[in-house]
């Protein structure tokens, strides 16, 4: 059940970052490079879980521990740099011009 909700977490937040970068085409670069970023990190969120959820009666304590780690770190990151962008206020400008 929990590695299913990895797989939909990594595939939902790289299909948003992808189609986020391409649809902000007249964005500033770092902001679309930054919402690339969002679905690679998506992505590798949703593997990192996926891989310790699906392996975890495999695995030893320190392997779980370090898995567990990377993937809370990765998850950080990616809420970082989205705070970031609503904090420039790149994501409010590009829904106006939108409308």
């Amino acid at each position: 059940m929990k590695a299913t909700v990895y797989v939909l977490i990594g595939a939902g937040t790289f299909i948003f970052g992808v189609t986020a970068f391409i649809a902000a085409r007249r964005g500033a670069l770092w902001a679309r490079c930054a919402l690339l970023l969002i679905g690679m990190l998506g992505l590798a969120y949703g593997t990192l879980g996926y891989f310790l959820e699906h392996y975890r009666a495999l695995l030893d304590y320190s392997a779980r521990a370090y898995l567990d780690h990377y993937r809370t770190l990765v998850g950080a990151i990616a809420i970082g740099v989205f705070v970031v962008l609503l904090i420039s206020g790149q994501i409010t400008s590009a829904m106006k011009t939108r409308q």
